[in-house]
């Protein structure tokens, strides 16, 4: 159980794989997938309200450290790539007959 306790973020993204799996596999609805996914998320933002030396908060912010980098260098890359592929569209209508 301390393994799981102190796991981090990918304990949490685990639970949250296998609990969609089992939606997934007995056909629940689509507000199960938005619930687990706003639950993941709660558990996220709450662990960092426990007490500074809790393993679990540890372990979640080193992975929330890694994560800050890397959405860094991706939403400049994927804000260009959208900048590109309107460019592309508005080249594409004016060349439409």
């Amino acid at each position: 159980m301390s393994i799981l306790y102190s796991g981090g973020l990918w304990t949490v993204f685990l639970i949250t794989a296998l609990a969609s799996g089992y939606v997934w596999v007995l056909s629940g609805p689509k507000i199960a997938y938005k619930s687990l996914i706003l639950i993941a998320i709660i558990v996220i933002i709450f662990s960092q309200f426990l007490p500074t030396a809790q393993p679990f908060r540890v372990s979640v912010a080193a992975g929330l450290h890694w994560w800050k980098w890397a959405l860094a260098i991706a939403i400049p890359v994927f804000g260009y790539g959208l900048l590109v592929r309107w460019i592309k569209k508005k080249a594409d209508a004016r060349h439409d007959p």
